[in-house]
C-alpha cells in the first residue's frame, strides 16, 4: 500500500490515529478489499461522530463512505432505499418534502445510516419507536471476500443481520439500506418544556412524559449542588406545514481553538445556572433545533481544548435509579462539572446481539479528560454497571476494559461466532475492536 497516513480522531479529540484513507464506490470497494494485506485490516467510516476509538484503525485502512449516498424512494408506501453514506440530516430533508420522516434519529444529523445502523443508534423516541434498527427492512452489506450480500431481519440472512446492527462495522461494510419512513402531517414540532428540581422529581417527570408524548428528553445540571435538578423537553409533530421552518438551518462556526478546555466547575455552573433558569420553550420548533440542537454550532467539542473529552453513556435497568444518584454524588466529590448531561428512558430492546438500548435509563454525560482521577472512577462505575445488569454504550465508549463486555453484552459470544461465519479471516477491524477482544 503506497498511500501515505493519514490523522484523524474520534469526535471527543482524546484519541488520535494514523491510518491509510480512502473513499471509494462500490466497485472500487470490492478490488481494494481483494488486494488488503497486513494484520490492521479495514473499517468502514462515515462522518466520524462516535466519540472514542470506534472509527479509528491505527496503521489500517480506513473506507469513507463518502460515495454511497444513493436515493430511491416510493412516495406512497414511504419505503426508501439509500446509500449507507448518506446523513440522518439529508435524509429527514427528502422524507419531510414527501411528507414522512425516520421513527428514530438520534442526537445529531451528522451521521451516515451506515453508522446509524452500525451503532444501532436510539433518539429521544425510543420508548415509543425503539432503536434505528426497527426501520430497517433490509440491507446490503459488503463481506471480506468483497461479495454484497442481501439481508433481511428475519428468514434465513437474520442472524448476519442482527449481527450487523449494532456490530460497530467489524461484520461487513454496510453499503445501502432499505427504510421504512413514518408519514407525518407537518414539517416541525410542537415543544413543551418543564423543570424539574432534584433527581427524584426529574425521573418521575420524565417518566410521566412518555406516557404523552412521542418524543421526550431530559437535561440535567451537572454541576453546584448535583441535586439532579434538570429540565425535561417534550416534542410531537406539528399537524401541519409551515413555511417559516427550513430543513436546512444555517450553522455557526465555533470561533476558537483553546488550547486549554473551557470546561470549569466555574464556567459550567454560571452556565447551567443560567440554562435552568431561562425561560421554558412552550410553542413550536423546527426539527433541528429540537432533534439536533448543537448540530447549528459547527466543531463544538473544541470547547474542551486541545486534551479532548469523552462521552460517558450507560444504561441501567428500571428499579436500579440509586445508581444515577451515586454518579452524581461522585462527579460532585471529582468536581467534573458538565453543561451536556442527558437523560433519557428506553423502551423494548432490539434484537441485534450488541445493541445498546434495554428497558430502562440511560444517562449521558461529556467530561473533560484532563479530570484527575476520572478514569479511575468511571472503572468504578464500569464494575457497579455490571453488578446492576446496566452497560456502556460502545459507540461513545473509548475507555472500557474488556474483562467487562460480556457480563455487559450478554451475547457477545453468539456475535462472535457470527462474526466469524461472516469475516472469517477477520478483515474488519478497528482500534475498539482490538481493546475489547472483539476481534
Amino acid at each position: 500500500m503506497d498511500e501515505v497516513l493519514s490523522s484523524s480522531t474520534g469526535w471527543g479529540r482524546s484519541i488520535h490515529a494514523r491510518s491509510f484513507d480512502r473513499s471509494e464506490n462500490i466497485v472500487e470497494m470490492q478490488k481494494t478489499i481483494r488486494s488488503i494485506g497486513g494484520e490492521r485490516g479495514a473499517l468502514a467510516v462515515g462522518l466520524r461522530r462516535s466519540y472514542g476509538d470506534s472509527a479509528l484503525n491505527s496503521g489500517g485502512l480506513h473506507l469513507s463512505s463518502h460515495q454511497l449516498q444513493s436515493v430511491s424512494m416510493n412516495p406512497t408506501s414511504g419505503v426508501i432505499r439509500v446509500g449507507a453514506g448518506l446523513s440522518i440530516a439529508s435524509l429527514e430533508t427528502i422524507a419531510l418534502r414527501a411528507g414522512y420522516f425516520p421513527a428514530v434519529v438520534p442526537g445529531t444529523g451528522f451521521v451516515t445510516v451506515g453508522g446509524a445502523i452500525a451503532a444501532d443508534i436510539h433518539g429521544k423516541s425510543h420508548h415509543k419507536t425503539g432503536a434505528f434498527s426497527s426501520m430497517v427492512m433490509s440491507m446490503k452489506v459488503m463481506y471480506s471476500d468483497s461479495s454484497v450480500r442481501e439481508l433481511q431481519p428475519t428468514g434465513p440472512t437474520s442472524k448476519h443481520f442482527w449481527a450487523t446492527v449494532g456490530g460497530m462495522g467489524l461484520t461487513g461494510i454496510i453499503v445501502e439500506a432499505e427504510l421504512q419512513l413514518s408519514p407525518v402531517e407537518g414539517n416541525h414540532f410542537n415543544v413543551h418544556e418543564k423543570r424539574s428540581c432534584d433527581l427524584n422529581e426529574l425521573l418521575f417527570d420524565l417518566k410521566t412524559a412518555d406516557l404523552e408524548h412521542d418524543h421526550t428528553v431530559a437535561w440535567i445540571d451537572l454541576s453546584g449542588s448535583y441535586c439532579g435538578r434538570g429540565i425535561v423537553g417534550m416534542g410531537d409533530f406539528a399537524e401541519s406545514f409551515s413555511k417559516k421552518f427550513r430543513n436546512s438551518p444555517k450553522q455557526i462556526n465555533f470561533p476558537l481553538k483553546p488550547k486549554g478546555s473551557l470546561i470549569t466547575p466555574i464556567t459550567v455552573g454560571a452556565f447551567n445556572s443560567m440554562w435552568f433558569k431561562k425561560p421554558l420553550n412552550s410553542g413550536t420548533s423546527s426539527v433541528r433545533a429540537f432533534c439536533h440542537p448543537l448540530d447549528g454550532v459547527n466543531n463544538w467539542n473544541r470547547v474542551y481544548g486541545e486534551d479532548g473529552f469523552l462521552q460517558y453513556q450507560f444504561s441501567i435497568p428500571d428499579g436500579e435509579e440509586e445508581f444515577l444518584f451515586t454518579v452524581l454524588a461522585k462527579l460532585r466529590e471529582l468536581k467534573a462539572a458538565s453543561f451536556l448531561g442527558v437523560l433519557k428512558r428506553f423502551g423494548a430492546s432490539s434484537p441485534g446481539y450488541l445493541s445498546f438500548p434495554s428497558p430502562g435509563w440511560t444517562l449521558a454525560v461529556d467530561l473533560p479528560v484532563s479530570i484527575p482521577n476520572l478514569e479511575r472512577t468511571l472503572n468504578e462505575f464500569d464494575a457497579e454497571l455490571v453488578n446492576r445488569k446496566g452497560r456502556v454504550y460502545l459507540v461513545k465508549d473509548s475507555r472500557l476494559r474488556a474483562e467487562y463486555l460480556p457480563a455487559m453484552y450478554p451475547h457477545l459470544n453468539e456475535w462472535k461466532e457470527i462474526r466469524d461465519e461472516m469475516d472469517p479471516q477477520k478483515l474488519w477491524n478497528s482500534d475498539q475492536a482490538r481493546r475489547l477482544g472483539l476481534c
